[in-house]
């Protein structure tokens, strides 16, 4: 099996074909203690007697900062592992030798107006996804030079342009594409046209689509060495299982519980202590499954999803929807793989990995193998590169 490199949560892992490492983002790590330094060295304004004498006390600036960390994406370069981030409203591209870990990270782009993610490399250039803005609804293909740090983005339009990948076969980059829903007066929907796969060809510049169905989405495309297409196929709508007599009978419930949590915060806000006896932080040791994930422009309520899910056969199941299957375009025909799956990984013999975010597999003639263990993989990389060289742009 190839080396392979993923993105758990704000960790980096490392899979040798027999353990698995898992590394920090140094960035990441610099940004929290600097967080909590600066906490700290202000408290004394705000707390304590010399503040309630002073009349400046204001528990509000003593907290920690909430700190939204994640890698995007990750992507093998020789001995080291590019890897994609966002911290709260700042997003970069970084190098980290996984076989030194006393050795510095290195830097390739940092960006406070753009959010950088999924990564694919050709020789010294990064396939990458661009979002103009950190709670923006459109985004585009673009490539990233590793030496250069050069940004360029090669598509536009009000859609939603995602994982780019270099074909193997030929000039072109594959990605996905879903056009936003808009109302009549241009606002967006909350929705998105079914994603299709397309195909730009590097040196006219011109798209294509390669594979659409009005009732399914297709995403994160691609290719094997041989011109095979592999992506994740999804419903365009998921089926809801809501229950319409038990969602009247639990009304006054849920009323309870906003109000509740309406006083809890007001509380917490004005006198820094929890309503209840649970302490300073009611919610503290909750699962990182709870929470609800944007995967690909998408919400899970990975919580429901990971209790739903347990009525499947598969003991080892995650918080992707079974819905989404990983598949291999024969044709006009989708073959499936694996269900539950947001991400894979092609290897050079023929097997995948692919992750159910909270376990990675290893997949070939139809045989599963377990390799890790997550909590929050959305992103994979095989030590493979493409076979792209040269001028990628014919220029």
């Amino acid at each position: 099996m190839e080396k392979l490199a993923f993105a758990d949560g704000e960790k980096i892992g490392v899979f040798d074909g027999e353990k698995t490492t898992f590394f920090e983002s140094a960035y990441i790590k610099r940004y929290r203690e600097y967080a909590e330094s600066r906490v700290k060295n202000n408290e004394w304004k705000h707390a304590g007697e010399g503040a309630l004498f002073r009349g400046d006390a204001d528990p509000s600036r003593t907290r920690k900062e909430r700190i939204d960390a994640r890698i995007n994406g990750v992507e093998w370069e020789g001995d080291k592992v590019v890897y994609s981030f966002c911290v709260n409203d700042s997003s970069g591209v970084y190098r980290k030798n996984v076989n030194d870990e006393k050795a510095p990270e290195e830097h390739v782009l940092s960006s406070s107006d753009e959010n950088i993610f999924s990564l694919h490399r050709a020789d010294d250039t990064l396939a990458v996804t661009v979002s103009p803005s950190f709670r923006g609804i459109t985004s585009q293909i673009g490539t990233l030079g590793l030496n250069s740090s050069e940004l360029k983005t090669l598509t536009d339009g009000d859609s939603r342009d995602a994982n780019p990948f270099f074909s193997p076969v030929k000039n072109a980059l594959l990605f996905d594409s879903a056009g936003v829903g808009r109302d009549a007066d241009g606002e967006f929907t909350g929705n998105y046209a079914p994603s299709c796969i397309c195909e730009l060809d590097l040196g006219s510049m011109e798209i294509r689509e390669i594979l659409q169905d009005p009732k399914l989405s297709y995403f994160k495309p691609k290719q094997s060495a041989d011109g095979t297409l592999y992506c994740i196929q999804r419903p365009t709508k998921e089926k809801k299982g809501g229950n319409l007599f038990l969602d009247i009978l639990l009304l006054p419930v849920r009323l309870f519980q906003a109000i509740a949590m309406f006083l809890q915060s007001f509380v917490m806000l004005f006198t820094g202590k929890s309503l209840t006896s649970g302490g300073d932080n009611p919610t503290k040791g909750r699962e990182s499954n709870s929470r609800k994930l944007f995967v690909d422009g998408n919400l899970i309520e990975a919580e429901k999803e990971f209790k739903r899910n347990k009525k499947y056969k598969d003991g080892e199941y995650g918080f992707i929807p079974m819905s989404w299957k990983l598949v291999k375009i024969n044709g006009n025909t989708a073959e499936p793989i694996k269900s539950g799956i947001c991400d894979f990984a092609l290897c050079a013999d023929g097997g995948l990995y692919c992750t159910n975010g909270r376990h990675i597999y290893y997949v070939k003639d139809g045989v599963t193998k377990k390799i890790a263990d997550t909590e929050r993989c959305l992103s994979l990389s095989t030590q493979s590169v493409s076979s792209l060289s040269g001028d990628l742009f014919g220029f």
